[in-house]
């Protein structure tokens, strides 16, 4: 990892009580994610969505997969949860149960699970309340969410037209997404995703870890165009003519 003054100890980390040790355990964390160039933006983000944030950032930067439309339902949740009663969040019903939603909201509870341990072992450099869940996410609220976002509602109406949300919306996606540009990972539209994914499979880039469902970055290789008529991009280019 490239951490300013280089890789600490877990001794330092968990053993020395200096207030600049705190700055090298954010560093640290925020090292483990790839993150280190996005530390003025995710310190800018209120308690507790700096969590939220760094997960969705490396999950997006990841996952091929992953759309704008999953960016809002993750975000317009965790706005609105912060507002629903304990009796409100058990009397939600989905209209149906998509799978997709399913295993997204799986991936995002192991992440934030990832990150309570990462937190642990750099000393605790951010709140252990702000990676709970309960604070972050709701399974059926998300679920709600993604349904809505899925069939292309306006953010407004993910955030129950209360405008206050509207405002931590915009600020908490620009964050997300102004990171995912520093790794040259745009983040598009569902109805863009083709082309956008198409072209993702050519860029040069560092490695990554495939996680979850759908294609990751550590799956890049020469661009489909390359690869002969045996290769994906025929396949694409035989469906865009009908």
């Amino acid at each position: 990892m490239t951490i300013p003054g280089g890789t600490p100890s877990l001794k330092i980390l968990w053993l020395n009580q200096e207030p600049e040790i705190q700055v090298r355990r954010l560093d640290t964390l925020l090292a483990c994610f790839n993150l280190s160039s996005s530390r003025e933006e995710l310190q800018a983000v209120e308690s507790p969505f700096q969590a939220l944030c760094c997960l969705l950032i490396y999950l997006f930067v990841q996952v091929d997969t992953l759309c704008l439309e999953d960016l809002h339902a993750f975000i317009a949740q965790a706005l609105c949860l912060q507002g629903k009663s304990t009796s409100q969040l058990v009397n939600l019903q989905p209209d149906y149960i998509n799978p997709r939603a399913v295993q997204l909201g799986s991936l995002l509870v192991r992440g934030l699970t990832t990150l309570v341990l990462v937190n642990s072992a750099c000393g605790f450099p951010w709140k252990t309340s702000d990676f709970m869940p309960w604070n972050v996410f709701d399974g059926k609220l998300f679920h709600q969410k993604y349904l809505q976002s899925e069939k292309g509602y306006a953010v407004e109406v993910l955030l129950e037209q209360n405008r206050s949300r509207l405002t931590k919306f915009h600020n908490l996606k620009a964050v997300v997404c102004k990171a995912c540009m520093k790794e040259n990972r745009r983040i598009t539209g569902r109805a863009h995703w083709g082309s956008h994914h198409a072209g993702r499979w050519g860029r040069q880039g560092s490695s990554y870890h495939r996680m979850g469902s759908g294609y990751s970055r550590s799956s890049q290789g020469q661009p489909w165009r390359d690869q002969g008529p045996g290769s994906r991009q025929y396949e694409h280019d035989q469906w865009r003519r009908y």
